[in-house]
C-alpha cells in the first residue's frame, strides 16, 4: 500500500465510506426492490434475497479491495487502479449472478403452497457468502499473476 499516494488512498476510503451511508439509507433498498421486480419481470421468478448491513459494507468495500489489487503490481497508475477496481465490481457481479442461477435449483420450496416462481435463499448469509467470493477472486487471481 506504500505505492498509492495519500490522497487517492484518502479518497478511495471516502469514497467507500459515502457508498455505505448511500446503500444503509433507503436507497439501497429502494435498489434491491426494484432489480428484483426488473429480474423478475425479465426471468418469471422472484427472488427473495435478503440484505443487511454486512451486505451493504462488502458493496463499499469494492473500491478497496481495488486498491488492494494494485498493490501487487510493480508501479502504480491510476488507469490500472480503475481497471482493478472495475475487475472486482465485475467479479462481484458475476458472482451474484451465478448465485441467482443457482437459486433457481436449490431454492425451490418443497412446500406445495408457496409458489414455484417464488425462490428464497437456501441458508443464511447466501448472498454475503457469494459476495466475498466475489471480493476474494481477483485477489487471488493478482496473486497468483505476480
Amino acid at each position: 500500500m506504500n505505492k498509492i499516494p495519500a490522497k487517492i488512498k484518502y479518497l478511495i476510503f471516502g469514497i467507500s465510506i459515502s457508498l455505505f451511508l448511500v446503500l444503509s439509507s433507503s436507497l439501497g433498498i429502494r435498489l434491491i426492490v426494484r432489480t428484483i421486480n426488473f429480474l423478475s419481470g425479465i426471468t418469471g421468478y422472484h427472488f427473495g434475497v435478503s440484505t443487511n448491513s454486512l451486505d451493504y459494507l462488502l458493496f463499499a468495500l469494492i473500491p478497496v479491495f481495488g486498491m488492494l489489487c494494485t498493490t501487487t503490481r510493480l508501479k502504480f497508475r491510476v488507469s490500472v487502479l480503475l481497471r482493478d477496481i472495475l475487475m472486482v465490481l465485475v467479479s462481484v457481479i458475476g458472482m451474484i449472478i451465478i448465485g441467482l442461477f443457482l437459486m433457481v435449483y436449490l431454492g425451490k420450496s418443497s412446500n406445495p403452497l408457496i409458489p414455484k416462481y417464488l425462490l428464497v435463499e437456501p441458508f443464511d448469509f447466501y448472498s454475503t457468502l457469494l459476495i466475498i467470493i466475489g471480493l476474494g477472486f481477483p485477489l487471488m487471481i493478482t496473486s497468483i499473476k505476480t
